[in-house]
């Protein structure tokens, strides 16, 4: 996908599978990071291309090793090779090998009705929540509505889902709308309307973080504690755009937009390293499993990884025809997701990154 050519022969296909080992651009940033250099950023990554043009991919999650999820709009071929737009997918699973896309119901008046999906989070391989226009669970046999959120949404969308447990939900959307479930859904007065990018919790706290990414109109970054937001002063400029956040509670907070900014704690509203910029673009999503191994996500298909002593950019993935608009990471197994776009022919795919750890995560941090 490195040339315009190269791009066009991947569209020929429904999937298009590319493996191999990827240089690295090894780049080391001042920061406070205690973590010694403990886990491995030697990656082998395929790209798969999901559903014909017109598909894209806004979220995934990573179950275990042989299933995940990836969610958006996406549409099949017809059979003249074109997209066949009357008939809307908006999930697709892995089984460790292959994506298949698949369509998660919302049943409206008796009738399945099939809208784009623009989160999803996973508390098991059944118990798994869809949210976009409405909310949706899957319990291992059957989809079902949760009807008693859409009132605090007002048209607006669903955008991320975090959850400790199924009585300990958080979602958050456009419009500064924030929700949790505690046994019943209840609104949560959040201080702002812009649209949250965002959510994660780790050991009793919970961070969201709203912008409007690129930086026009400010950020907002809150802690919501059950039923009650509190508005975090963070020392990041107001002008800067974010899109992502991932935390351990009291050890490593990480936001991400216009570079990757960490910090050790947030007292007095922490003190925020960065900007570290290990590839030079937006970054849309950051997630984690330890302080010392880190992945971060975003435009042209910039991938980086942070071992706790320093960030790996994987620059030979560079494409600027690819945004990667969220990435999971789980033991040795990372997945990028987002699209390819060709603005020229206005052609839009949806792409997922899927890289393996081949030489295992040895002494992972805390």
């Amino acid at each position: 996908m490195q040339t315009v050519l190269r791009f066009l022969s991947l569209v020929l296909v429904s999937t298009v599978l590319i493996t191999g080992g990827f240089n690295c651009n090894l780049l080391t940033g001042p920061h406070r990071s205690s973590s010694t250099d403990t886990t491995s950023s030697n990656f082998t990554w395929t790209v798969d291309t999901i559903g014909a043009s017109g598909s894209y991919l806004y979220d995934c999650c990573i179950v275990n090793d042989t299933l995940a999820y990836a969610v958006g709009e996406m549409f099949p071929r017809d059979s003249a090779g074109g997209s066949n737009q009357s008939d809307l997918y908006n999930a697709a699973v892995w089984n460790g090998t292959t994506w298949r896309m698949i369509k998660v119901p919302y049943n409206y008046q008796g009738q399945p009705i099939y809208n784009p999906i623009h989160a999803v989070f996973a508390l098991g391989p059944n118990d798994i929540w869809f949210g976009g226009n409405g909310l949706e669970h899957w319990d291992g046999h059957q989809y079902s509505n949760v009807d008693e959120v859409n009132p605090f949404w007002s048209g607006h969308l669903m955008q991320k889902i975090w959850a400790s447990s199924d009585n300990n939900i958080y979602i958050v959307g456009d419009g500064g709308i924030a929700v949790h479930y505690d046994g019943t859904w209840h609104g949560i007065q959040t201080g702002t309307t812009l649209p949250f990018q965002d959510i994660w919790g780790d050991g009793g706290q919970v961070l969201a973080v709203a912008s409007n990414k690129f930086g026009s109109g400010g950020q907002y970054i809150v802690q919501l504690n059950g039923n009650v937001s509190t508005h975090i002063e963070d020392t990041v400029h107001a002008s800067v755009g974010l899109s992502g956040i991932w935390l351990l509670s009291n050890q490593k907070y990480f936001i991400v937009g216009n570079g990757i900014y960490e910090a050790d704690s947030l007292h007095n509203g922490g003190s925020w390293d960065g900007p570290f910029v290990p590839l030079n673009w937006f970054s849309f999503a950051v997630r984690g499993q330890a302080a010392n191994d880190v992945i971060v996500a975003g435009e042209s298909a910039s991938i980086s990884h942070f071992n706790g002593a320093r960030w790996t950019g994987f620059n030979n993935l560079v494409d600027p025809s690819v945004r990667l608009q969220s990435v999971a990471i789980k033991g040795n197994l990372v997945i990028a997701a987002g699209f390819i776009h060709d603005d020229a022919q206005r052609l839009y795919y949806g792409v997922a990154y899927v890289g393996r750890r081949a030489d295992g995560i040895p002494n992972i941090g805390p």
